[in-house]
């Protein structure tokens, strides 16, 4: 038999059929992953006040993954001694969004807090705990004290896009320069970084990449054909908030951003002062699906499968490594393999929901400072079921 020629037009049998057609090469394997520099600002000053910046439209390049912020802080001519509110350094940032062309929002506007536990819990990127933003060799924490610097720091946080890099499912098609997205950021007054905030200046800068996968040729030059597009493309990732006030004692509350197929919600449990609270979380959490028990989760027990899920169990609650104060994550969703989540899992355990579906949370029971519940969920809309559950490509 003679040497085979990929690409080579298929021969005929004796039969007279055609052999079979190649198989087109994986979109993954035929696309390759790309990076450049979509928009860098410059030093920006922080105030008193919150103070939106001008939207940032993302340069058309193949199909959008992710977007990288490399956030600087740097405080001059300080001589107050700086302290730090809790939830800093991510609190720079007021609020955060990308929309598409049309005006809706693929990620509704999130907190530079809510943005970090995305970041953490989002399951998108990397596995976990490598993604806890604090280990980044990138994070420098904002400095306190006296000195003339005092304020300053560093760090770096992802716009979610995909969720599934093997596949590249739900990347965006990003291919035409009259259809961009748009990245909005307001920046916070001082105050909601700074407890005591530096007498100098302090000003942020932020260099923005994209991440994306560049669009492939119909045949390679053997000839051997390959998916242009990702598998399901047209499928979207939706991160989406509801904020839910929450009184002390056993309570119902009920979720609202149903109607796609949910993969993740994080909670986070507020006082009325806004500060995060464990202490008045439920003892018993239960999450219900039009009135059914769908999971049973004592607070240990909670706290022990994230810490598991994630592999966040090597350091101090808040710190880099460790699970977070008042935050409790519905992870089970995301079919943790091999006793971890992983953004390549299957999808068999997302959950399809309807707009008349009735998703609730049950806290028996609240403590007494508990104020607000913030939502933050996760939820795909698919292009079909097929390209929902498509077999991963190993």
């Amino acid at each position: 038999m003679g040497a085979v020629t990929l690409g080579a037009k298929p021969q005929s049998t004796p039969g007279g059929n055609a052999a079979p057609a190649q198989p087109a090469i994986p979109f993954t394997r035929a696309a390759r992953m790309k990076s450049n520099v979509a928009f860098q600002t410059g030093n920006t000053t922080l105030t008193t006040s919150a103070q939106p910046l001008p939207p940032i439209q993302i340069p058309a390049a193949g199909y959008l993954a992710s977007l990288e912020l490399l956030v600087t802080v740097t405080s001059t001519g300080n001589s107050a001694t700086v302290a730090l509110q809790a939830d800093a350094p991510w609190t720079v940032f007021n609020q955060v969004s990308l929309v598409n062309s049309a005006g809706d929002n693929i990620i509704t506007p999130l907190s530079g807090y809510q943005l970090y536990l995305v970041n953490k819990y989002g399951n998108f990127r990397g596995q976990a705990p490598f993604v806890d933003p604090k280990r980044d060799p990138a994070y420098t924490a904002l400095t306190t004290g006296s000195g003339a610097t005092a304020g300053s720091g560093a760090f770096r946080l992802f716009i979610p896009i995909e969720i599934d890099p093997s596949q590249a499912f739900c990347s965006l098609p990003n291919l035409a320069a009259n259809k961009s997205y748009l990245l909005q950021f307001q920046l916070s007054a001082l105050v909601s970084t700074f407890s005591t905030a530096p007498n100098g200046t302090v000003t942020l800068s932020m260099q923005i990449i994209a991440h994306y996968w560049s669009q492939p040729a119909a045949a390679n030059a053997a000839g051997v054909p390959q998916q242009t597009a990702p598998t399901g493309v047209g499928s979207v990732s939706l991160w989406q908030l509801e904020t839910i006030p929450v009184t002390a004692g056993d309570r119902i509350v009920q979720l609202h951003n149903v109607g796609n197929v949910m993969r993740e919600v994080i909670f986070v449990l507020r006082t009325a002062a806004g500060a995060r609270t464990s202490a008045d979380w439920p003892a018993l959490s239960q999450i219900l699906l039009n009135n059914d028990l769908l999971f049973y989760k004592p607070t240990a027990a909670w706290q022990g499968g994230m810490a598991e899920s994630f592999g966040y169990d090597t350091g101090a609650i808040d710190a880099a490594g460790g699970l977070d104060t008042g935050v409790f994550v519905l992870y089970d969703f995301m079919s943790p393999e091999n006793g971890h989540v992983s953004p390549s899992s299957m999808r068999d355990q997302y959950l399809p929901t309807l707009d008349a579906t009735l998703l609730q949370f049950r806290g028996t029971n609240f403590g007494a400072s508990a104020s607000t519940l913030e939502v933050i969920s996760n939820a795909v809309k698919p292009i079909s079921a097929a390209a929902l559950y498509e077999p991963h490509v190993r």
